[in-house]
């Protein structure tokens, strides 16, 4: 068994975490009742609810169990200890501050110059509000993703595999993780269609991968998942009710692009000019 596992860590972790994630949202659906949504007085919603927030903590719990086993608890070190990776070129912290704002309005410049829609405004009403009630939501979110998805699992598929492979396992899988909450209409925004969620994991999943591989940071990456979420309620991208979602698509194109022309740059075997991409095996930063 111990064989097995330290052979096929990553293939383990996802399926897993999949089937985990499955069944949290078969569960919510059976829960909630019918003409209800989660959020609704009943008792069904309120445990729904519950049984919904579970789903945060799988992905990391697994991957701090399986590192336990594989690597002892030493391995703990190895797995947070790029987030005391800071000390990075100034460069990487404004990118990560302002990745996602310019690839959004390009994509909303974009939509309104092919008068597909109107200028939405720069802001959405209500930002502020909605980044303080869900601070400690997102600084967490970002933790468990950039913890579970790049620094356990990309890592350890760079082993072996090219960073572009590695990559876009992870970031297939990574969405399927969300494509199932769409499902049920809960923990995503609305009306964001599902081809273009894939699209826009898999473009996250190789950027960050490039981003890592390049800072071995762990904080640029949690910097930068944290304002991917911040932007969502700040720029008005997201789609509205009654309109379609250009603008989000606008957006998902131009990520993709940004996607294939840090491959190109990188290269798909190590996204990585200097030709070394982060593996699990590598030494702890100092």
């Amino acid at each position: 068994m111990r064989a097995f596992i330290e052979r096929y860590p990553v293939a383990i972790f996802i399926t897993l975490t999949l089937l985990a994630q499955f069944s949290v949202v078969l569960c919510t659906w059976w829960l909630i009742p019918e003409g209800e949504e989660m959020h609704s007085d009943s008792a069904g919603a309120r445990a729904a609810h519950m049984v919904f927030r579970f789903r945060v903590f799988f992905p990391l719990g697994l991957a701090m169990l399986m590192t336990v086993y594989l690597d002892g608890w030493g391995g703990l070190k190895k797995l947070f200890g790029s987030f005391l990776h800071w000390r990075v070129p100034a460069k990487w912290y404004v990118l990560a501050f302002l990745w996602k704002f310019v690839l959004g309005f390009l994509g909303v410049i974009c939509v309104v110059a092919l008068a597909m829609d109107e200028w939405p405004g720069f802001i959405n009403d209500g930002w502020l509000r909605g980044i303080m009630t869900t601070f400690f939501f997102l600084i967490g979110i970002a933790v468990v993703e950039e913890t579970s998805w790049i620094r356990f699992s990309v890592t350890r598929l760079q082993e072996g595999k090219s960073a572009l492979f590695a990559s876009s396992v992870v970031g297939l899988a990574w969405g399927a993780w969300y494509l199932m909450m769409m499902m049920i209409g809960e923990g995503v925004p609305d009306g964001i269609p599902w081809f273009a969620f894939i699209i826009s994991m898999f473009s996250m999943s190789v950027f960050f991968t490039w981003t890592y591989n390049n800072t071995r940071s762990g904080t640029v990456l949690l910097v930068m998942q944290f304002f991917s979420n911040c932007a969502f309620l700040i720029a008005p991208m997201l789609p509205v009710a009654g309109k379609p979602p250009y603008f989000m698509i606008g957006f998902v194109l131009f990520f993709l692009l940004l996607a294939i022309l840090v491959t190109i740059q990188g290269g798909a075997r190590h996204l990585n000019r200097e030709g070394v991409r982060a593996k699990w095996s590598d030494p702890m930063e100092p």
